[in-house]
């Protein structure tokens, strides 16, 4: 019994396939330069679960930097206004490119750009569309200020993203750190959606880290130093 019970302690601390929890929470930091502000980006910083088999993202939430607020030191340093996101409203998976959009806002709604010619309101296309007029146009007082992040999580989530995926990465802000005038601070991709951003932000990178050890590798650890205790006293009374 105890020579297959070692046997069993080797594989699973060599980090053999065991059974995962499926779903676990993530890190993640995106990153829209922007050559107007600069040394000063729009960041969002936040977490998101993520579940390994449907590939569907939950619990977005997070910060988004305004970038035009501040002073000239810059991130992690600085002084920026950054605004809470933490009603994750829209999410979908995309084939092609082979993972998971979300997007994450600052109201409880998605209501974002003008409507005045269509469009869903808040998307990248219809920011561009909009030429990035806030919701409510021309009432300033109309404008609910939204917000948002749109991220993308590759199949495997710790993996870098792809030029493509990176150039679909977008923001939004139509909170007062976020305006000019009425258009809205936004970062798009010229080979994402055909335009950049209202100040010629784009989308420079983005880092997805595990927040703790993936489940299924903390939960081998545990049963592999188990067993091998369990066998040390075993030894130790035999």
């Amino acid at each position: 019994m105890i020579k297959p019970l070692l046997i069993l302690a080797t594989l699973v601390l060599a980090g053999l396939p065991m059974a995962q929890a499926a779903t676990a929470t993530y890190n993640v930091t995106t990153v829209w330069y922007e050559p107007d502000t600069r040394p000063n980006d729009s960041i969002f910083v936040g977490t998101f679960d993520y579940d390994i088999t449907t590939h569907a993202i939950t619990n977005l939430q997070g910060q988004l930097s305004e970038s035009m607020t501040g002073n000239s030191v810059g991130y992690p340093n600085d002084s920026m206004t950054w605004l809470t996101l933490g009603n994750q409203l829209v999410s979908w998976y995309d084939a092609a490119l082979g993972g998971t959009f979300a997007a994450t806002f600052k109201n409880a709604d998605t209501r974002t750009f003008w409507t005045g010619l269509g469009g869903d309101g808040w998307s990248p296309e219809a920011g561009i569309a909009a030429g990035g007029v806030y919701d409510g146009f021309p009432k300033a007082a109309r404008n609910p200020g939204n917000a948002y992040a749109l991220i993308f999580v590759p199949n495997d989530p710790l993996s870098p993203l792809t030029q493509a995926q990176l150039d679909k990465l977008a923001y939004a802000d139509c909170a007062p750190g976020g305006m000019m005038g009425a258009v809205c601070m936004t970062g798009t991709s010229l080979a994402g959606y055909g335009a950049v951003g209202t100040m010629s932000g784009v989308p420079a990178s983005q880092v997805i880290t595990a927040s703790v050890p993936e489940a299924g590798s903390l939960e081998m650890a545990v049963l592999g130093a188990g067993i091998v205790a369990w066998l040390a006293r075993r030894r130790k009374t035999a």
